[in-house]
């Protein structure tokens, strides 16, 4: 499913506005924490992403979604599989600092967000993204979901999970991952966006953010495997296209973004578009 000229357009324009309110946020004195909540939150709200009402369904029509925050306290907080609720990433940052747990799922993550006042929500309000007749051949698909999440892989060459770093005036770092996971993956799936070294990572050093396949990032621990190479060698770009790289040679697509505490940001990837933005002071 390669992305329109228009899509392409419309996922810059979408992350410049968004990463312009998030640096405005910063620049009046505003913490970390609260402008990766606000910009994914926008994102999130935004259906050209595949994340909140944007994301894709899964084999029985039902969107289910993972967000995930963390702080360089290395505390975070995240939710897997959630559905019927707008805005994701809220629901983790309020596991982070309400409860002494990291991460909750399924109905047990939608419980804990209607206690704290999350109204139900129908994130599936893109057509384009769920075709009726995907979700018609789901019962086939169920039977043959290595061929099919094969072919998806083949066709899915773009990344739209969303991600935010961000340092604060007090050298506090966040980083926060969304999405909506693979079209039509199995009920249950998750992904990587929100394991913490997978998809998403922060230390008091760097924060990352990763997109791409998520089993394999998984695998390899994208997001943690380039903060240890930039905390052993100092150098920021070189060990995210290293690892890139090395996801490249298990035929893993993916992308990244990461800002040390210096204020040094970065990005590699290995796909056909991924749209980022940046804005630093240092």
């Amino acid at each position: 499913m390669e992305p329109t000229e228009l899509d392409k357009v419309s996922a810059n324009n979408g992350v410049k506005t968004y990463g312009e309110i998030g640096y405005k946020m910063l620049s009046e004195g505003c913490a970390a924490i609260d402008v990766v909540e606000k910009v994914i939150t926008m994102m999130e709200d935004d259906p050209i992403f595949d994340a909140g009402t944007g994301s894709f369904r899964n084999l029985n029509g039902v969107v289910e979604m993972d967000a995930m925050v963390m702080n360089s306290e290395e505390n975070c907080g995240a939710v897997h599989c959630i559905q019927k609720v707008r805005n994701p990433i809220q629901v983790a940052r309020m596991v982070m600092e309400k409860t002494p747990h990291s991460i909750l799922t399924g109905s047990g993550a939608v419980q804990f967000a209607r206690l704290h006042g999350f109204e139900e929500y129908e994130p599936a309000l893109s057509d384009v993204k769920n075709p009726s007749e995907e979700i018609k051949g789901r019962e086939r698909s169920l039977r043959d979901i290595q061929y099919y999440v094969e072919e998806i892989r083949k066709e899915d060459h773009i990344f739209s999970t969303v991600g935010v770093v961000a340092l604060d005036q007090s050298n506090r770092l966040v980083a926060g991952t969304s999405t909506g996971g693979i079209r039509m993956k199995m009920p249950g799936r998750v992904g990587d966006s929100a394991i913490p070294g997978a998809g998403t990572y922060c230390t008091r050093e760097i924060g990352l953010s990763a997109t791409g396949e998520g089993e394999k990032i998984l695998r390899m621990c994208l997001t943690y495997q380039s903060a240890r190479d930039y905390l052993n060698t100092g150098k920021l770009t070189d060990s995210l296209r290293k690892n890139v790289k090395r996801a490249s040679e298990i035929d893993c697509i993916c992308g990244l973004i990461a800002l040390t505490r210096d204020g040094e940001f970065s990005f590699a990837h290995n796909g056909a578009f991924m749209p980022v933005y940046y804005r630093t002071n240092k």
